[in-house]
């Protein structure tokens, strides 16, 4: 039977929970032309926020584009990206970008994972030659709009990458899209928090203050249970016990998007097999599922970390807070130690987070692995 529950992809709009306010405030910048930075840890639904966005642009009859910058070496690979998003935009677009690539001698691939060179030559194109490329391709949405005045909605995925392209590239960016004034609305979103925001607070860099911040925040619980009760009955499983079974699983994985539905997903797998039990049994035994599934990620995440974030990590999913005397008592190490490694491990942004004195790890799963690991 096929499962309609996704967790190993963005979802598409219509699968979309809840998220109305910040989609409405995406297009309530984009018809502003106010640029936005849109910072959400991995797997909470940063993605397919930003293809709702996009679909929103085109059904208001803009111009949108979604340009995934995720994992980029070098400036090839930025190229490729841009160039490979924004030929999708429109015809022009389309013709726009084989001539800026052309007259470089350049090819993109299908995939737009990478340049290929079109005619001999001794080295791959320099920076010199790739960076005027780029800046002609960035400059498309104003191309475009000098000739129709549709406005051009560009939503830039894991944004922080660029700099992986080489050091600058966010004043060379920059130096086009503000001339754009009405001819393009701008997303730059990205999973790693403390790396979009250094971009954008540091006075030193290019886009100092140059977008408005909005943050992803956890699925609001009630909305959550409602939309996975609507699939779950459509599915013949629509039982009391059912019901409470998923406001357990929701409540207790604090509305972490993917985490829900991962677990939501094995929960569905269970019952279609014919699983009985009541609430509780059916939750822990969909819980159960899901951490041998992320069993290996959660040892690679583990083993990745120093020592000290390694405490750190397991005192607050016991529930202790990293900088308290106990801490230091359990551990053995000293509070400044404990406290830098929860504020590299803050900043880093993956595993966790914290609001005034409360301290909690982002992943609900991997909190429940470390306490029942014996790493």
């Amino acid at each position: 039977m096929a499962i309609p529950l996704r967790f190993d992809v963005p979802v598409g709009p219509d699968r979309m929970i809840d998220r109305r306010s910040e989609l409405a405030e995406l297009g309530r910048a984009a018809a502003r032309r106010t640029a936005i930075r849109l910072a959400a840890p991995r797997r909470f639904g940063k993605t397919s926020l930003l293809k709702a966005h996009v679909a929103a642009a085109l059904d208001a009859g803009h111009r949108a584009v979604l340009v995934d910058l995720s994992d980029v070496g070098d400036l090839a690979a930025v190229v490729a990206r841009v160039a490979h998003a924004y030929r999708g935009l429109h015809p022009s677009a389309a013709r726009l970008v084989s001539r800026v690539t052309r007259r470089a001698g350049i090819s993109v691939a299908p995939t737009g994972l990478s340049l290929t060179l079109e005619r001999a030559a001794s080295t791959f194109p320099s920076r010199e030659q790739l960076e005027p490329v780029l800046l002609q391709l960035l400059d498309i949405p104003a191309v475009l709009h000098r000739d129709d005045r549709i406005l051009t909605v560009v939503c830039f995925d894991e944004f922080q990458d660029l700099l992986r392209g080489g050091s600058g590239l966010d004043g060379v960016l920059r130096s086009v899209i503000q001339h754009h004034g009405d001819a393009a609305a701008y997303v730059y979103a990205g999973s790693h928090p403390s790396l979009l925001r250094a971009l954008f607070v540091d006075r030193e860099r290019p886009l100092f203050a140059q977008a408005l911040p909005l943050e992803l925040g956890p699925l609001p619980e009630d909305e959550t249970v409602d939309a996975l009760v609507r699939i779950f009955d459509d599915e013949g499983f629509g039982s009391e016990d059912h019901g409470a079974a998923l406001d357990l699983l929701v409540s207790e994985l604090g509305g972490h998007p993917q985490r829900v539905m991962l677990v939501a997903d094995r929960l569905l797998r269970r019952l279609q097999d014919g699983d009985v039990g009541d609430p509780d049994e059916l939750f822990e035994r969909a819980i159960d599922d899901a951490l041998r599934a992320t069993a290996d990620l959660h040892r690679a995440t583990w083993g990745a970390r120093a020592a000290a974030e390694g405490h750190v990590l397991r005192l607050v999913a016991e529930g202790v807070s990293p900088t308290g005397a106990d801490a230091q008592r359990i551990t053995g190490l000293s509070a400044s130690t404990l406290g830098q490694a929860a504020e590299r491990l803050v900043e880093d942004g993956q595993h966790l987070g914290r609001d005034g004195r409360r301290w909690w790890l982002i992943d609900p799963l991997f909190t429940l692995w470390l306490r029942r690991s014996t790493v």
